[in-house]
């Protein structure tokens, strides 16, 4: 028997800190794809944050989104 694989607990943030927030407008309306599953991995932040994150960026016209799925979100650049 063997005990299976240990995964590293992951160490994201619960709430934006100065750096990240302004990581958040200066580089997420670049992307081609934005997810709430992209956020959680670039910017080491938790699921809920990352969700919250994309409503705002929505609201002030920097992104657009482009299908809206209860357990899926999928957004793009505003051009």
């Amino acid at each position: 028997w063997s005990s299976g694989k240990v995964k590293d607990k992951s160490n994201n943030a619960v709430t934006f800190d100065k750096e990240t927030y302004d990581r958040l407008f200066k580089e997420v309306p670049t992307y081609k794809l934005i997810t709430p599953s992209q956020l959680v991995d670039r910017l080491k932040i938790n699921g809920s944050l990352a969700r919250a994150a994309l409503k705002e960026l929505e609201q002030k016209g920097l992104i657009r989104l482009i299908s809206s799925h209860k357990s899926q979100l999928i957004y793009t650049r505003a051009t």
